[in-house]
């Protein structure tokens, strides 16, 4: 019984996948109104698109919208926290530029950093001579 409600469901299936040898795809007129050159596809791709139909309603809702929206606006706010933390949180994984610079005086004794005969010298009041 299982067999046989499998063939007949594998059968439907390829039936319904059949198309006959006469099959002629439609013709379908498309205007070239509707085409856009890359360049001008590109240009509308970040600009108000709601603009393009000149329709004055739909822009004020828009900006109504834009405006009041709430959520919209929290949501922004924490996808621009979310980008910061994240260029922060990898800013260690990049090349890093550094520089520093010190100075200082020092004043060396007249007879040298180191006395001429160990033996010869004498200490008087704290100070070597």
């Amino acid at each position: 019984m299982k067999k046989a409600i499998i063939l007949l469901v594998i059968a439907l299936l390829l039936a319904g996948c059949a198309v006959g040898p006469d099959y002629k795809r439609p013709a379908v007129d498309v205007p070239q109104s509707f085409r856009f050159e890359e360049k001008e596809a590109k240009d509308l791709a970040n600009t108000a698109w709601w603009e393009q139909f000149n329709d004055p309603i739909l822009n004020d809702l828009i900006q109504i919208a834009l405006q009041e929206n709430k959520d919209v606006k929290v949501a922004v706010a924490r996808i621009e926290q979310f980008v910061g933390q994240y260029v922060t949180t990898r800013a260690p994984l990049f090349p890093q530029i550094g520089a520093g610079a010190s100075g200082g005086m020092r004043r060396f004794p007249e007879g040298g950093l180191l006395p001429s005969h160990p033996a010869k010298t004498q200490m008087i009041c704290g100070k070597f001579f």
